[in-house]
């Protein structure tokens, strides 16, 4: 099953675009690629091996993903511009993701949730300042990646389970507390250089 969509829109010239694409079974494959200003993807794919991939070039843009089947999913989605907002959920196990913004004002929220033991993969990456992410996973054997490089920028991470591992940096200067929870046999690294850093 597959699905490929391109919208462009220009900022004050007709109405933002909107996609939402829903797929119903095993190995789905959505792309969907916008320009424009305050554009809106929502991707549901309800089965395992779904595979999506989001690009949205603008602002105000919005884009979700959700993988509610038995795991083995993909999603990548990627935002460059200002006040973007992402939220990626993936069920089950042996997922991965990779959420990329660019920008000022950006929100991500990413969460990985399975009963069993997880062995899903995370990466959080925000370039520009006063961006937000939160990082989720529930499970064992998991691993999380995020960086922010910036101004400003706040993240979060929560990991319940065993055997996780996660890698945080933050680059810059005025930035606000990194709030790091994690239960069980874990490792953390956490690198943050710039005035204004702490953890707790």
């Amino acid at each position: 099953m597959l699905a490929m969509i391109a919208g462009c829109g220009v900022a004050h010239a007709g109405a933002p675009s909107s996609v939402t694409v829903e797929q119903i079974g095993e190995g789905g494959h959505a792309k969907v690629v916008q320009a424009g200003r305050g554009d809106l993807v929502a991707i549901v794919q309800s089965d395992q091996s779904g595979d999506a991939v989001v690009r949205q070039f603008g602002s105000d843009e919005s884009a979700s993903v959700t993988q509610s089947g038995a795991g083995y999913g993909s999603a990548a989605l990627n935002q460059i511009g200002a006040q973007n907002w992402a939220s990626v959920s993936q069920a089950g196990g042996y997922n991965a993701a990779i959420l990329n913004q660019s920008g000022v004002g950006n929100r991500a929220k990413l969460l990985q949730a399975s009963s069993l033991d997880g062995v899903n993969t995370a990466e959080i990456e925000q370039h520009g300042a006063l961006n937000v992410a939160a990082l989720e996973q529930n499970g064992s054997g998991n691993t999380a990646v995020q960086a922010q490089l910036g101004v400003a920028d706040t993240q979060s991470v929560s990991q319940i389970g065993d055997n996780n591992h996660a890698v945080y940096t933050q680059v810059g200067n005025n930035l606000p507390d990194l709030h790091v929870q994690q239960t069980g046999g874990m490792t953390v690294t956490i690198l943050q250089t710039g005035w204004g850093a702490s953890t707790h």
